[in-house]
């Protein structure tokens, strides 16, 4: 169950990375691409947060199940 929590760690930190680089890279070069680039960067700043959610979902199961094992 260990892994599951970092890997809802670590995929935030990498949508989150990736988010604000594209953000970053919209903001500063306003060319062709800018309106692409914020939208993916929106989008993955989405899912950066998806996975925080993902991530204290499985935090609160778990707390449930060690006090659902605990009382019986």
């Amino acid at each position: 169950m260990k892994t599951e929590k970092y890997l809802s760690l670590s995929l935030f930190v990498i949508f989150l990375s990736a988010g604000i680089y594209f953000l970053q890279d919209a903001i500063s070069n306003s060319g062709r691409f800018a309106e692409g680039s914020a939208l993916a960067g929106a989008l993955l700043s989405a899912l950066a947060l998806a996975a925080v959610a993902w991530s204290i979902r499985l935090h609160l199961h778990r707390k449930a199940l060690h006090r659902h094992l605990r009382s019986r």
